[in-house]
C-alpha cells in the first residue's frame, strides 16, 4: 500500500465527575456517546442506549471503554427484560459481551466469551437465520481457533467455556459467510470473512472480501476500525 493514512475517529470526551450511568439517569447527554450516523450493524430493535456506548467504547481508554461496556450491559438487560421475546436486544447484549470477549483479557475474556456463545446459541434457537448473530458465533468460533493450545485448553476446561469445544474453522467460515451475505452493508461481515480466508491458507478470496470493505464508506467507529484493518491487511497482501 502506498502512502495510506489510517485515520480514526477521535476519543470520547472527558466526562465530569458523574458517570455516564448518572448522568444518563437524570435525562443529561453524555458526551461523546451518541455517534453522528447509525451504524449498518444496528437494525431493527437494537436500542440506542446500546449500540451508542458500544460505538464510544471502540475509541475509548481502558478505563473508559470498561464503564462504558458497563452500562451498556446494564441498558441491554433493561431492555430485554422489557421485550424478551426481541431478537434484536438479546442482539445487542451479545454484541457487548462479544467487546468484552474481544478487548478484555484474563478470565474476563474468557467467562465473556462463554456467555456471548450461550446467547447466541439461544438467539439462534428461536432465530437461526439471524445474521448478526451468526456473524458473532462465526467470530467467536475463529477467535477460539486462533487461540494457542494452552488457551483454548484453558478456555474449553477450566474456566467455564465448556460450549467452546464446539468452535471449528469450519463452522465459523459458514457462520460468516452467511452473514456476509445476508447483510453485505456491514463492512465487518467481510472483514472477519477475509481475516479467516487468511488464516486458512486461501490469499486472494481474502483480498476480495477486503476490497468490499474498502469499498463501503465508513460511518462510525466501528465501521472506521474495520476500515482501518482492511487498508492494513490489504496492504500486507499486497492488494494496494
Amino acid at each position: 500500500m502506498n502512502n495510506y493514512r489510517t485515520i480514526l475517529s477521535a476519543g470520547l470526551v472527558a466526562m465530569s465527575v458523574m458517570s455516564g450511568a448518572e448522568l444518563s439517569a437524570q435525562g443529561i447527554a453524555v458526551p461523546g456517546v451518541a455517534p453522528t450516523a447509525r451504524p449498518a450493524w444496528v437494525s431493527g430493535d437494537i436500542p440506542s442506549d446500546v449500540w451508542q456506548r458500544v460505538e464510544a467504547a471502540v475509541t475509548a481508554n481502558d478505563e473508559d471503554r470498561r464503564q462504558l461496556l458497563v452500562e451498556a450491559e446494564h441498558h441491554a438487560r433493561t431492555r430485554i427484560a422489557e421485550r424478551p421475546e426481541s431478537a434484536d436486544r438479546r442482539f445487542a447484549l451479545a454484541v457487548v459481551l462479544g467487546m468484552r470477549a474481544d478487548r478484555e483479557g484474563g478470565r474476563t475474556k474468557i467467562r465473556a466469551a462463554s456467555a456471548l456463545h450461550d446467547q447466541l446459541s439461544a438467539i439462534l434457537v428461536d432465530e437461526p437465520d439471524h445474521a448478526g448473530a451468526r456473524y458473532l458465533l462465526g467470530r467467536l468460533h475463529a477467535g477460539v481457533r486462533r487461540m494457542n493450545r494452552v488457551t483454548r485448553w484453558l478456555a474449553t476446561n477450566l474456566l467455564g467455556g465448556e460450549t467452546l469445544k464446539q468452535a471449528t474453522w469450519a463452522g465459523a467460515e459458514e457462520h460468516l459467510t452467511f452473514a456476509e451475505q445476508s447483510a453485505p452493508e456491514v463492512p465487518d461481515h467481510h472483514l472477519q470473512l477475509a481475516r479467516l480466508y487468511e488464516d486458512t491458507g486461501r490469499p486472494e478470496r481474502a483480498r476480495e472480501e477486503l476490497e468490499h470493505v474498502l469499498e463501503l464508506e465508513p460511518r462510525s467507529a466501528l465501521e472506521r476500525e474495520a476500515h482501518a484493518s482492511a487498508l492494513q491487511r490489504a496492504a500486507a497482501l499486497g492488494l494496494r
